[in-house]
């Protein structure tokens, strides 16, 4: 089982037997991190919806917490902080913390990383902004370039099983909002999806669960709202 806990925008932990995992935290709260638990923070980009620097006063409570930070993160940054011993994050690089955590890396259609972590032998991606960023206003050899380059980079989840997946549905992308997510739970094994990055209200997740096009896979759909906590098997 892990606990999922959604913060806000994209950042969620993740709980599982041995791992406490927190991932692009931007906004709200964390939860009660329980004891005993290792403590990793993903951060995936840089953007400012992804990364915000309160992480970095985890350390003052829990001083074993490790940072996994993707390499667009300025090191003057880290510096600032005095945090020296982070992991940067490259595209297509595995890693291995530890016997229980282990993750590999996607490279993103917009900025930095996704994650595919294994925690505790349960497979979790986190997309970050890996999405297919089809905006209206984009020509055709554009919407061909980023369609090439989100099947690419994605086809790294082939082969995969994925306990839960956190997924874009962008309402900025008007029509074509639901394209990346419907391609996500398509073409590869995801046994729970949350959608997450929405930039607008969540009716965008009502509509989508209601729309055809997810019937295949609706009961796999978890809608989360800030602060919510849930249970997955």
């Amino acid at each position: 089982m892990l606990i999922i806990n959604f913060t806000g925008h994209s950042g969620f932990t993740v709980e599982s037997e041995n791992n406490f995992l927190i991932f692009d935290y931007y906004t709200g709260s964390l939860p009660e991190i329980p004891e005993g638990k290792k403590i990793t923070v993903f951060v995936s980009h840089s953007h400012y919806d992804h990364f915000n620097c309160d992480i970095f006063k985890l350390r003052d409570l829990y001083p074993e917490v490790r940072y996994v930070l993707s390499y667009d993160i300025p090191g003057s940054v880290l510096e600032s902080f005095g945090v020296k011993d982070a992991v940067t994050a490259y595209p297509d690089k595995p890693c291995s913390l530890d016997t229980r955590l282990k993750f590999r890396t996607l490279p993103s259609t917009d900025a930095g990383v996704a994650y595919l972590v294994s925690a505790d032998e349960k497979n979790i991606f986190h997309a970050g902004d890996l999405n297919l960023w089809l905006w209206e206003t984009m020509n055709e050899s554009e919407a061909y370039s980023m369609t090439a380059a989100f099947r690419e980079f994605t086809k790294r989840l082939k082969g995969f099983v994925i306990h839960t997946a956190f997924l874009p549905l962008d309402t900025r992308l008007g029509t074509y909002s639901w394209l990346a997510f419907n391609y996500y739970m398509t073409n590869f094994r995801i046994q729970h999806a949350v959608p997450m990055h929405l930039f607008g209200p969540d009716r965008i997740i009502t509509d989508f669960m209601s729309d055809p096009v997810s019937l295949p896979y609706r009961d796999r759909i978890i809608p989360m709202r800030p602060g919510d906590t849930e249970n997955i098997q």
